[in-house]
């Protein structure tokens, strides 16, 4: 991971699926694994690919947290997980075998497959997660509400330990309806590593992704006691909404998010990692608040969505874990595919190379 944010390397290629089933977007996201091999036949008989994909992201978190058994079953530890969307290759499957064949034949473990919080209860569950358990459904906020939320769940001294994260699965079906909705890509099916392109005067949409993602958020002076190996403390959060329209961003929420956050922190913003999806008309409303917040002061910019594509539930926590690859590291990944800036984002400090980072900061906003 760090090597393609150093390299600009994509993850976005070629989807047969989504060209099979008549999307004009044949782009996305793509994991090579296979699931067996990293979940035992028991747990993942309850999962859907988002959960799957989500408790093999906690145990690497848990592992780099060093968390011990009996921490993890602690009444103090918990687990705050979600999904923007339910896990459409187990809903599709279902509804073809009720259809094709019986009711009865469906199976038992369909509804933890595609239930709202089959990441949090899917994932807690095995890991003998004792504390609170549940999913935060937001879109694409899903997962980076789940972390904040955390945050003020230890503040209010209600836990210790919260695995905060979320997980996307990008089957046909949800993509479809974006397709149909126009938010996809289209343009770029040949080259599929060009198609995220957020800021280039020519984007037509996001390219759709998947992944899991899940972060140890814990209170400091805990960490200290235990000598965890601690990457950033989380100086400020904010959570607001437009109010406004269903799918076309304001961007005023937004810009009282950033400065609700900034309102708990007086420490340097060196970086933002956008939300950047290369959609044309999301790209400026967000370019448009930051301005407003940052003035002539503004930090630099990329968006990684450039690279990993857009993974919905997921995007929170994967951009939260890419900055602070690029915190540990000394450096700012490039926002790719930038061939002919779009005019509104000419004037900001939108990063098209790699950039050395001032110093490794220890506060993420």
């Amino acid at each position: 991971m760090k090597d393609s944010l150093i390299n600009g390397n994509s993850g976005i290629k070629y989807r047969e699926d989504f060209n099979e089933m008549g999307l004009k977007c044949h782009v996305g996201g793509v994991i090579d694994i296979n699931l067996a091999d990293h979940i035992d036949r028991k747990t993942l008989r309850f999962m859907g690919n988002s959960a799957a994909y989500g408790y093999i992201s906690a145990i690497r978190a848990i592992e780099d947290a060093g968390l011990t058994d009996d921490m993890l079953k602690d009444i103090n530890t918990g687990l705050v997980m979600g999904s923007g969307g339910l896990s459409g290759e187990s809903f599709v499957e279902a509804i073809d075998i009720m259809r094709s064949r019986s009711v009865k034949r469906a199976g038992p473990y369909r509804v933890t497959q595609i239930m709202a919080s089959t990441v949090s209860a899917c994932i807690a569950t095995p890991l003998g997660i004792k504390g609170v358990n549940y999913s935060i459904a937001s879109a694409c906020a899903t997962s980076a509400h789940c972390i904040g939320h955390a945050r003020e769940l230890i503040q209010l001294g209600k836990q210790k330990i919260i695995l905060a994260g979320g997980a996307e699965e990008m089957h046909w079906s949800m993509a479809a309806m974006f397709d149909a909705m126009g938010a996809l890509t289209s343009k770029y099916n040949g080259t599929p590593e060009s198609a995220s392109r957020a800021y280039d005067i020519d984007r037509d949409g996001f390219a759709p992704s998947l992944g899991g993602g899940c972060v140890i958020v814990e209170e400091l002076e805990h960490a200290l006691d235990r000598g965890a190996h601690i990457i950033c403390e989380i100086t400020g959060y904010g959570a607001t909404s437009d109010g406004a329209d269903m799918v076309a961003p304001s961007g005023e929420g937004a810009e009282r998010c950033m400065k609700m956050a900034m309102q708990e922190t007086s420490g340097p913003i060196d970086y933002i990692n956008t939300h950047g999806t290369s959609t044309p008309v999301g790209d400026l409303a967000e370019l448009k608040a930051i301005k407003n917040v940052f003035g002539e002061s503004c930090p630099s910019i990329s968006s990684t969505k450039s690279l990993s594509g857009h993974s919905l539930g997921a995007a929170g926590v994967h951009e939260l874990i890419f900055s602070l690859i690029m915190l540990e590291n000394g450096f700012l990944a490039a926002s790719a595919n930038i061939e002919n800036i779009d005019p509104e984002a000419e004037n900001l400090p939108i990063l098209r190379e790699r950039k050395s980072s001032r110093s490794k900061q220890s506060d993420v906003k």
